[in-house]
């Protein structure tokens, strides 16, 4: 096998190879400690938010860190970016860098959420990798866990290190 065809091969891969399931879900009114728990139980990061069977938005473990534990996730949930299961990795990786998140819910034929798929996921497929590349911790170079802060992006653990996030070291002193 060639290496075009290896890379032709990966960057075709579908999110249905890729994407995880099955989804572990929140509601809106579940507070930030039951997330927490949820999270550690399942050993997931990411969840979908629903009202009732009706997914209204996504959340991350990282966006929990700031919250009260008794504050609700439909308070500090993100809207929720899909993409159908037909679509590829290198497809997933461009809506990514679009909409600037580190996860997308994967849809069925009918639309409904079936799985999730993350940056981490697409790093694995060499030819998306290099479309995510900039996607990256400016400090440390993680690519879990990233949230902008003005211009600058910085993974949650740098950005608990630095004072003011938006003045944030990146090295390059004497």
């Amino acid at each position: 096998m060639t290496m075009q065809s290896t890379t032709l091969q990966s960057a075709s891969t579908s999110l249905q190879e890729l994407m995880h399931r099955p989804l572990v879900v929140l509601q809106v009114f579940d507070s930030v400690s039951d997330a927490l728990a949820t999270a550690s139980q399942h050993g997931v990061h990411h969840f979908p938010v629903c009202s009732r069977e009706r997914v209204v938005g996504m959340i991350c473990t990282c966006d929990l860190r700031d919250a009260q534990l008794d504050q609700a996730v439909g308070e500090v949930m993100r809207p929720a970016v899909m993409l159908p299961m037909t679509k590829s990795a290198t497809e997933a990786a461009q809506l990514m860098r679009a909409a600037d998140v580190g996860s997308l819910l994967v849809t069925d034929r009918f639309g409904e959420p079936c799985g999730i798929v993350t940056r981490a996921d697409l790093s694995h497929e060499a030819p998306v990798a290099a479309l995510l590349e900039d996607c990256r911790c400016e400090a440390c170079g993680a690519i879990r866990h990233l949230r902008r802060y003005g211009d600058r992006q910085l993974c949650v653990s740098c950005r608990d290190r630095a004072i003011d996030p938006q003045s944030f070291d990146t090295g390059g002193g004497d």
